[in-house]
């Protein structure tokens, strides 16, 4: 009972600071569609990198990670690249979108490629692809903490309340202040996270016997639970170069990361935000010792998405391990906020504000934003009841469709050849050779997922050459490249 007491208690404050939080940022908003989705155009660099490196670290990164060290061994430290990819592509691609989103007043992926390439079916696709894709992926926060309270609680809190929880949180604070608030939250959640992250790994590495023992008798258990392959060996190579590719790029193409490309006050935080990415690997760490402690503190028992939860509340004490259950939320809340942002600000420019009443005023598409945010956690709530899985594997699924999205990015930035038809036919291309390889063969998701993109790849130069590309695309890919330049000097 006393336990249950104090894990109700940490859950009780950590549910209270991002609503006093939301007070905060809706004190200081506009009411305005600039404001709510981007902040005004003008994040500093600090809550940039706070809620870029929240967003990334999700439960995909938490409690998958430490059960996949424990049933696959360390093929999860490849991550430390996931995060360098991760890191130069807001150098490389991140910059010029900002730049051109600043320039022309972009908000979300579809007003890129619509200025762009100027067709309406690849806006569609686009549209099409970033929902559905950021709808699995905030699945896969939920059901990384669907039976988290209940766990802790054990089972006090069912794990549809602890659903509606998360998710009650979630729309309170985003209706509250937008990304303004999301920016607020995710420097608290970003903080948990890697206190947490480390906090837990070291304490289980300490329970298992010290740094020495532990990794000692990992060995004398099986050595393979220490070499990069894991059982598998040299087979899976394959698997650390296409996670190498999807999870990083994936990630990056989703909307919460064109927003956040579009909200940076200035092109000098995409100098200084890499580096702060690369050097938050650290925390990689923190897995690497808590999966493999698990290996002994959890031997002959099963693993899944819950191990770490099970760890705690067997080994730590009570405040140490409601500590870590907020941590794991943390991590769950910091990239749901965001993709809900994301899906919010789809609907509401690409959707309402195009189709739905295109004469909407500022003030009606501001409480549009809003009430979307709502609409979509209550789908979101839904699904989650309906597709349970894995959130390693359906983390690959999500990550892998919205992957396919670099190919016309790419075509957009750096080739004048680039032609509307080619992204369209390419995007649905890839797509397509993804599912069906998933759905008719063994592969891994990753190797399916690096599948669709060559043969996106293929059909976009294809059909680009064979159409000579268009005119205006290939003025605009060129002007706005020079003017980029010229803004850098």
């Amino acid at each position: 009972m006393a336990a249950n007491s104090m894990v109700m208690l940490m859950i009780c404050i950590f549910a209270f600071i991002p609503l006093l939080l939301a007070e905060i940022a809706r004190n200081r908003s506009l009411p305005t569609i600039a404001d709510f989705f981007l902040q005004g155009r003008g994040l500093n660099i600090f809550p940039m990198y706070a809620t870029v490196f929240a967003t990334w670290m999700s439960a995909f990164a938490f409690m998958g990670a430490i059960s996949y060290f424990y049933e696959q061994g360390p093929i999860y430290m490849t991550t430390i690249g996931w995060d360098a990819l991760f890191a130069v592509l807001f150098y490389g691609l991140g910059r010029r979108i900002w730049f051109y989103g600043k320039c022309r007043g972009y908000v979300t992926p579809a007003d890129f490629f619509d200025d762009i390439y100027g067709s309406r079916a690849l806006s569609l696709t686009v549209t099409g692809i970033t929902i559905v894709f950021t709808m699995i992926y905030v699945q896969v926060q939920m059901v990384g903490g669907l039976f988290l309270i209940q766990i802790a609680t054990e089972g006090y809190i069912s794990w549809q309340v602890s659903g509606l929880i998360f998710f009650a949180i979630l729309v309170i604070y985003l209706w509250a202040g937008g990304l303004r608030a999301v920016a607020l939250t995710d420097m608290f959640y970003g903080a948990l996270i890697i206190i947490t992250i480390l906090g837990c790994g070291v304490f289980l590495m300490r329970t298992a016997g010290g740094m020495e023992e532990m990794f000692l008798a990992v060995v004398a258990h099986d050595v393979s639970h220490v070499t990069l392959g894991g059982e598998e060996g040299p087979a899976r190579i394959g698997l650390w170069l296409t996670l190498f590719l999807v999870v990083p790029v994936g990630a990056f193409m989703g909307p919460q990361m064109w927003i956040r490309n579009f909200s940076a006050g200035s092109v000098k935080h995409f100098e200084l935000l890499p580096l702060l990415l690369c050097a938050s690997s650290i925390i990689c760490i923190g897995t690497l010792f808590a999966g493999s402690a698990s290996i002994l503190l959890n031997e002959n028992s099963a693993g899944g998405d819950t191990l770490i939860a099970s760890l705690m509340l067997r080994y730590a004490p009570p405040l140490l391990c409601a500590f870590v259950f907020i941590g794991i939320a943390a991590a769950i809340l910091s990239t749901a906020n965001s993709q809900i942002h994301g899906l919010a600000a789809i609907y509401t420019i690409d959707i309402h504000k195009k189709y739905v009443n295109p004469k909407v005023t500022e003030r009606n598409l501001l409480s549009v934003a809003k009430w979307s945010v709502l609409l979509i956690s209550i789908a979101a709530y839904i699904l989650i009841l309906v597709i349970p899985q894995s959130v390693f594997s359906l983390g690959v699924v999500a990550l892998g469709g919205s992957m396919q999205l670099i190919v016309p990015v790419l075509g957009a930035l750096f080739w004048k050849r680039s032609a509307a038809r080619g992204a369209l036919f390419g995007l649905w291309s890839g797509i397509l050779a993804f599912f069906l390889t998933a759905a008719l063969t063994s592969f891994e998701t990753s190797y399916c997922a690096v599948l669709g993109l060559v043969v996106n790849g293929l059909v976009f130069i294809t059909i680009s050459l064979l159409c000579r590309g268009d005119k205006t695309t290939s003025e605009k890919i060129q002007a706005y490249r020079d003017s980029f330049f010229t803004h850098l000097k």
